[in-house]
């Protein structure tokens, strides 16, 4: 279980979990996943970046009314590639999916989260289940609602891994 620094409940999620989500309901969920008893990852932390396309993505589907890991950007690999984010996977996976989970039709973050808890896919990626997701180390959610669409309330959940610059690995190899 990862732990976050601070000297009380609210001002860590507040303070410590603003860069995990662009509103209250995803800073909770980030902070369910990142604090969950299950959570294997030693380190977690939260990308903007990640929380922004995140965010992006959740009103899309809300705007959609569909729930799905797939849209105009293409996989949810290739949809962080082309928003600048800089994706450690395989070249041969960029058309896959090793970093999204998404969610519809339930507004209480508590709730998502035991939904994908109860899901072995979502599972192993959320909670680092696997070695390839173990070493994924960033994380970003985003929280749509939307009362006239069908499942009301659109959830998306990033959690990946970027690539090591340039630098870092000319200095590393020192």
């Amino acid at each position: 279980m990862v732990q976050a620094a601070g000297n009380s409940e609210n001002e860590t999620t507040e303070q410590y979990y603003e860069g995990c989500g662009l509103n209250k309901k995803s800073r909770a969920l980030a902070k369910l996943i990142r604090e969950d008893q299950d959570q294997l990852r030693k380190s977690l932390s939260c990308s903007s970046l990640l929380s922004k396309i995140a965010q992006k993505k959740a009103e899309e589907m809300a705007e959609a009314g569909k729930v799905t890991h797939y849209g105009v950007w293409g996989s949810p690999n290739e949809r962080l590639i082309k928003e600048g984010y800089r994706l450690d996977i395989p070249e041969d996976a960029v058309g896959s999916n090793y970093v999204e989970a998404v969610q519809g039709g339930e507004g209480i973050p508590e709730t998502v989260l035991d939904r994908f808890k109860n899901s072995y896919q979502h599972r192993v990626h959320l909670f680092g289940e696997h070695d390839f997701f173990l070493a994924q180390d960033q994380m970003g959610v985003g929280y749509a609602y939307n009362w006239e669409s069908p499942h009301v309330d659109y959830w998306v959940v990033y959690i990946a891994r970027e690539k090591a610059s340039a630098e870092n690995t000319k200095a590393d190899e020192k």
